[in-house]
């Protein structure tokens, strides 16, 4: 069985299409869906595409025309809501997706940005000003479509009787890895002794008896808090839940709009004097007093002399498995002795990516530092090939069942939506 096409053929037609020039079009309207018009050239431009998809290839002309232009329906149906839910997008956040785009493509690339205006130029035939230009319409898109689905749909977690059910349906659509690796590792944070964390606490007991005499937070913040949001006071802004510290988010559910907490909060940063300035639906406006603690250059040797004795001395899967359930700080992947899993080489983290270019099976990575902790990466296999499991794989195809679940109640949000929109088809052909 294959993967339903509807809603993420729906999100791909958002995409820009740089690789070959279209062929020139007579400009129309198609449709018009709740006053907002699907025009002759999007359809025209959506059904190429969609003609050299495996999908389109097996349906009859009339059948893909029929398609497309539903998928485009359903799209501004799904856009309406904007409207309707007072979404609103700014800008800034649109202009910093993009810059972080354009950052990561430059890295991928190995080059600078000066290169990349340089080579899209050549490549594309358009101005870096111009390319911005599509990448913010279709950024703007896909963040609306989130919002749209973070609104009405949020996460589903399938059971995994549901897993098991998605796998048996759909476990021959489900592509392939390939030029694959299984990696596990052992992660070993620098952390600062007990003598600077309890130093530290002193000075963050201090200052939260400095509050109670009645000292404004936003002065004491300024003054004290190793952040950068020291400079407004410690306000940090909204976040949703689950975005910040499990601790420090449990610190702030316990106090009401402006009550900071009466005793610090620890966190791997540090102790924080945490603070709520206001409250969302879906999330809280907070500001801290960051007091951070900062290991020595002694606990970063110890950290170094472990894993170079650890990379040393162990010479099996299972040695490396116990080291990984001894040692290792990285909870999501300690209790399965390290094992982090299978990843395509061109899919993994960045920061993975040298310490195992060169492993052969079986071999262990010089200890690398990243985001301040000491890993050491195991290969326990390589293959060129390879179909996804539930026995190595089951978080994998967990996400897959929990986005095919979300579809599903999306689908019938957007069928009932239809029914409430005014929909006008002018296309003849």
């Amino acid at each position: 069985m294959k993967f339903p096409g509807r809603l993420v053929f729906a999100l791909c037609i958002l995409g820009i299409s740089f690789a070959e020039a279209e062929p020139a079009l007579m400009e129309g309207i198609a449709a018009v869906v709740d006053g907002k018009p699907i025009m002759r050239s999007e359809y025209l431009n959506s059904l190429y595409r969609f003609q050299e998809t495996p999908e389109g290839n097996a349906m009859s002309e009339a059948d893909q025309r029929k398609y497309v232009l539903d998928q485009l329906i359903e799209e501004k149906v799904l856009l309406s809501r904007i409207d309707r839910d007072s979404i609103v997008i700014t800008d800034t956040e649109v202009d910093q997706r993009v810059n972080a785009h354009l950052s990561q493509l430059a890295a991928s690339q190995n080059t600078d940005l000066a290169t990349l205006e340089k080579a899209i130029r050549a490549q594309l035939g358009i101005s870096m000003a111009q390319y911005r230009d599509q990448l913010s319409k279709q950024i703007r898109g896909h963040i609306e479509m989130a919002r749209v689905r973070q609104r009405h749909v949020g996460s589903i977690t399938p059971t995994k009787k549901e897993v098991d059910a998605f796998f048996a349906n759909y476990k021959d659509s489900i592509p392939q890895q390939f030029n694959c690796v299984l990696l596990s590792h052992i992660q070993l944070p620098i952390l600062p002794d007990s003598m600077i964390v309890d130093s530290v606490k002193r000075i963050a007991d201090a200052l939260i008896d400095t509050l109670n005499l009645g000292m404004s937070f936003e002065l004491l913040a300024k003054a004290h808090s190793q952040d950068t949001s020291a400079a407004k006071g410690g306000d940090l802004g909204y976040f949703k839940r689950g975005q910040l510290d499990p601790a420090f988010e449990r610190a702030l559910d316990a106090l009401k709009n402006g009550q900071y907490s009466s005793n610090p909060v620890k966190t791997k940063l540090g102790w924080h004097i945490a603070r709520v300035l206001g409250r969302k639906e879906d999330g809280v406006r907070s500001a801290q007093i960051l007091l951070r603690t900062i290991p020595t250059a002694k606990d970063t040797a110890a950290v170094i002399a472990l894993a170079d004795s650890l990379q040393k001395n162990i010479k099996s899967t299972e040695a490396f498995a116990a080291a990984a359930r001894k040692y290792s700080e990285d909870k999501s992947s300690n209790f399965a002795g390290g094992r982090l899993g299978w990843f395509q080489r061109n899919e993994m983290e960045p920061a993975y990516v040298e310490p195992v270019a060169n492993l052969n099976v079986g071999e262990i990575s010089e200890p690398v530092l990243i985001d301040g902790a000491y890993h050491l990466f195991r290969l326990d296999d390589s293959r060129q090939t390879r179909d996804l499991n539930l026995e190595e794989d089951y978080g994998k195809i967990e996400q897959m069942a929990a986005t095919h679940l979300e579809n599903q109640k999306l689908e019938a949000l957007v069928k009932k939506w239809r029914e409430e929109v005014h929909i006008e088809i002018r296309m003849t052909e």
